[in-house]
């Protein structure tokens, strides 16, 4: 028997309405970003989100230390634990366990609600499945964040944004349906998630190597080719200038050109005053602050002769705390917008629930807490096989509540 009947079907369109394309970050300038980011602080999400969205696409070396944030986190396994040994904690953990394993494509809407730590939130919409008095979940499909609207800055309620549920003349919206959305926030900004983006900081970053990259295409346009000059006789007529005026240009890109034995070319190579590698280092500077704001370092990112490899191991344990602080930050969202949803609607609201947990085995704690479990068996100490399985993450058959056997 159902305690609480969820709402079934999808709520927001798949499909994107044509207010909400792209094009934020086209002729992007400081007056402009500036803008974005009021918008943005006064709850008007779409213009930032779209330019965050294009910032990642354009931007490679933005795109690709974000993804390896994102993977450091999505990439872990998972796995629900009971709120504790009594049987049936044990038996609603299993439930759990079974209908999370079973939802289709569940790191793809991971790596869609790790976004939350670039933009400062992300979204993920419920689906819920009712058959033979129970509730379980059919899928959860990634949603915009351009969908979304906030009302307060300070404490932001969401609110639906888009055609059929908001009336756009008007601006009224519609809140949020009880147990139907996963809302992840990246915790940062004073508590505000429109604040808490790490695309907040870094635009400015991508705005400036956009500049810089510019200059740099055109100082590669005026002197990484010698000045083609053509000479002709005083008795050419225009036909013949002509011709040499088209060999001249099909020099730059063909290479080759037939001319008369009376004209002549010249190759005249541009000198370069002042720092020519300008341009270079001002990319690689920023490139840099882009790392160091998504990672906390560089040395993981970049070949240097300064990063040797122990430096580089250390800078590498720092960014393994970061992914260990989004892992327990995403999967206290899970439990509090999924899992506790779920055993309510099937066994009602307890004092305690089964929890998502992420295995740290690589975060650089599983060596401390297996070496306790070692001394505590060697202590004699009866250990449940469920310890044993929480730290390494392995899944374990059998009786989990069976005492570890020391060999």
């Amino acid at each position: 028997m159902l305690m609480r009947k969820p709402r079934e079907g999808e709520i927001i369109l798949t499909k994107s309405p044509a207010y909400l394309a792209g094009g934020a970050s086209r002729n992007l300038t400081p007056a402009r970003l500036s803008s974005i980011l009021s918008s943005l602080d006064m709850g008007d999400v779409t213009d930032a989100m779209t330019l965050f969205d294009e910032m990642e696409e354009k931007d490679l070396h933005l795109g690709a230390v974000t993804q390896t944030r994102k993977l450091a986190v999505v990439s872990k396994e998972r796995t629900v634990i009971s709120a504790s040994d009594d049987a049936e904690d044990v038996m609603i953990a299993d439930f759990v366990r079974e209908v999370f394993e079973g939802i289709p494509r569940m790191r793809e809407t991971l790596t869609s609600l790790m976004t939350a730590v670039s933009h400062g939130f992300s979204i993920a919409e419920i689906i819920w499945d009712v058959s033979c008095g129970m509730v379980t979940v059919k899928d959860v499909l990634p949603r915009s964040q351009k969908h979304f609207d906030f009302v307060d800055q300070n404490d932001p309620s969401m609110l639906l944004d888009f055609p059929g549920y908001r009336a756009l003349d008007s601006g009224e919206a519609m809140s949020l349906p009880r147990d139907k959305f996963i809302f992840h926030r990246h915790h940062g900004g004073n508590g505000n998630c429109l604040k808490a983006g790490l695309y907040r900081g870094v635009a400015w970053s991508y705005l400036f190597t956009n500049f810089t990259m510019k200059d740099w295409l055109t100082f590669m346009d005026l002197y990484g080719i010698p000045l083609r000059l053509g000479k002709y006789k005083n008795t050419a007529d225009d036909k013949a200038r002509e011709v040499l005026k088209n060999a001249v240009s099909n020099l730059g890109s063909d290479a080759a050109a037939v001319i008369s034995d009376d004209t002549t070319i010249e190759f005249i190579q541009s000198a370069v005053t002042g720092n020519h590698t300008l341009f270079k280092e001002a990319a690689e500077y920023f490139n840099r602050q882009k790392s160091k704001r998504i990672l906390g370092q560089t040395l993981t990112t970049e070949a240097s002769e300064k990063g040797a490899y122990s430096l580089g191991q250390v800078h590498d344990r720092v960014r393994a705390d970061i992914a260990a602080f989004d892992s327990m930050a995403l999967d206290e969202t899970l439990n509090a917008d999924l899992i506790r949803p779920l055993v309510d609607f099937n066994f009602g609201e307890r004092k305690r629930y089964p929890k998502v947990v992420t295995s740290l085995s690589t975060y650089g704690e599983t060596d401390g807490k297996l070496e306790q479990l070692k001394k505590l068996l060697d202590l004699g100490a009866k250990v449940p096989a469920r310890v044993a399985a929480e730290i390494t993450g392995v899944k374990l058959l059998g009786d989990l509540d069976a005492p570890l056997l020391k060999q």
